[in-house]
């Protein structure tokens, strides 16, 4: 053990100094294995150290642990690999509006750290892999989840940060500089664009990057609204000091609370989009057929020109009949095309609102299943602002959650398709649709699907609109009121009875077999950060290294 202690001291002595030439600031945003690893040892340590860390990481287990309780657990009460992906991403969708990379359902990351650079989808499952791997295998539990929240929220701090650092760099000013009213405004300003633009910003000099800024904001709807909402932010945490200069450190505060809020600053746009929707719904409820959307995009006032091959791969079609294909309001709202890239570690997007109905079942559950009764029970009392509680739910609708009770046992599972599917059917404007895993539905930004598909633009032409509307004009009655869906028979909507649970459901992450692409070792700010942290850190540190260093899959340089 004494031979061992002196082999972890000297590694991370000699790791820590080289360490150090490598913390250098550095503008831009370019994570690796060990900046993940080191925030996480970071982390890790708040468990031991007391104040302010370990109440943060007790606040997180607070928040997660109702959902914790009422997902499906391991034998030991712990979360298996794809449940904890479950979890987390409606965690962050739920505090902060952040569709996390390497989350979302459907996604699928299986390429190297190395090979993503800039585009961080593989972090969530190296942060998981690497805790299972210290813990042999088995499941993560509450402690662990909040931790790996915690690490996720520390990193996109950093990158927020990071960000911040460009704006000072981009016009040529010291981040020790005191910002007065004026300077704070442009360096602000400034952040916002590197932020709405997702860090692509590699303009420098002042000049030249106000010249940018003024062509960026001309194309930004609102542009003076946001601006003075990042001012009542500002406002919000300091103010005393409206006037006041401002450090960095002051300034990364006000920059890291846009981050959270912003989702729900966006949250406005989303709703006018989803009644400019709902103003061309067919007679299908949550439904738009495409013709009428191409019109709607035509006319002016909504973007609404994506290509049918690209709103199919997002899950936004509904192709039930294929001569006659509708867009599924819910999917559509929430899909990549309508988010913000704000970041190489989520998106922003559209609040999914089923999670508020599916957040009400389970608090008054408390548990992954319930009956027929009492499941109807509840969800006649809920209401949105397209359906009004309470309400007798119909009987088509109680047929068919009963069909999924029989099979199952009786009891109906609150995190299968054939549940989501069930919700979408009782609230269609609300809850999306879900596709089944096989239909290679997949999140994809435009960017993302130009490159992988070949396309040269995501958006069809207007000339492609115009043959479309002109080959599918069905007459059909559009603009159903809200207030009456009530009345409106549910039959027409697609069932299937294929069922996924969220327990058996298949790990869409993968890694390649190469050590490269896998947690490799602690990393030199990880053994570094350990040496600090505690004996409890630093025994969990040997414990990887040594595992790494029996596998063959670690390198170490003394």
């Amino acid at each position: 053990m004494a031979s061992l202690l002196r082999l972890a001291t000297f590694l991370t002595h000699a790791l820590f100094a080289f360490a150090a030439l490598r913390g250098r600031p550095q503008t831009g945003w370019n994570i690796s294995e060990q900046d993940v690893e080191s925030t996480l040892f970071a982390e890790l340590a708040g468990t031991f150290r007391g104040g302010s860390a370990q109440d943060h990481l007790a606040s997180l287990e607070a928040e997660l642990r109702p959902m914790f309780v009422v997902v499906p657990r391991n034998a030991d009460g712990s979360l298996p690999h794809t449940v904890v992906r479950y979890v987390l991403h409606r965690f962050f969708v739920q505090k902060h509006g952040w569709f996390i990379r390497g989350l979302e359902p459907n996604a699928t990351v299986n390429q190297s750290a190395q090979g993503l650079q800039n585009l961080q989808e593989w972090v969530p499952a190296y942060l998981q892999r690497f805790i299972e791997l210290v813990q042999e295998g088995r499941g993560i539990n509450l402690r662990e989840l909040a931790i790996i929240a915690a690490t996720l929220e520390d990193l996109i701090h950093k990158e927020a940060v990071a960000h911040l650092r460009q704006a000072y760099d981009a016009i040529d000013l010291p981040i020790s500089t005191q910002l007065d009213e004026a300077q704070a405004h442009q360096v602000l300003e400034i952040w916002m664009m590197i932020y709405m633009l997702g860090g692509r910003f590699r303009i420098r000099g002042k000049k030249k990057v106000l010249k940018a800024h003024d062509i960026f904001i001309r194309k930004i709807k609102d542009w003076d609204g946001t601006q003075e909402w990042v001012h009542g932010i500002q406002l919000d945490l300091f103010p005393s000091n409206s006037t006041a200069s401002l450090d960095f450190n002051s300034t990364a505060r006000v920059v890291e609370e846009v981050g959270r809020r912003y989702a729900t600053y966006n949250s406005k746009a989303c709703g006018t989009l989803k009644s400019g929707l709902v103003s061309i719904e067919s007679k299908k409820a949550g439904r738009v057929r495409l013709t009428e959307f191409y019109k709607k995009g035509l006319s002016g006032g909504f973007d609404f020109s994506e290509k049918l091959e690209y709103l199919r791969i997002l899950g936004s079609l509904d192709e039930t009949d294929p001569t006659q294909p509708y867009v599924i309001v819910p999917n559509y709202v929430g899909s990549r095309p309508n988010c913000l890239v704000t970041s190489t570690f989520y998106v922003t997007c559209c609040r999914n609102e089923c999670e508020d109905l599916l957040g009400a079942l389970e608090k008054n559950i408390a548990g992954e299943e319930a009956s027929l009764d009492r499941i109807l029970k509840i969800v006649s009392t809920l209401s949105t602002s397209s359906v009004i509680g309470p309400r007798t739910i119909s009987s088509t609708l109680q047929q068919r959650l009963q069909s999924v009770a029989d099979n199952h046992g009786g009891s109906v599972p609150l995190h299968g398709r054939l549940f989501a599917q069930w919700m979408h059917h009782t609230f269609p404007r609300e809850c999306p649709y879900p596709h089944g895993s096989a239909k290679g539905i997949t999140p994809m930004t435009p960017d993302e699907w130009m490159e992988e598909s070949g396309q040269t633009d995501s958006k069809a032409s207007e000339e492609e609109m115009m043959t479309h509307i002109n080959n599918c004009s069905v007459d059909e009655p559009v603009g159903v009121d809200a207030r009456t869906f009530q009345d409106l028979s549910e039959n027409d909507l697609p069932w299937d009875e294929s069922e996924e649970l969220l327990s058996t459901r298949s790990d869409m992450t993968t890694w390649s077999d190469d050590a490269a692409s896998k947690p490799r070792s602690l990393g030199l700010g990880a053994l570094a950060a350990a040496s600090s942290f505690g004996s409890s850190v630093m025994f969990m540190a040997c414990k990887y290294f040594l595992a790494r260093r029996k596998s063959g899959k670690i390198d170490v340089i003394v």
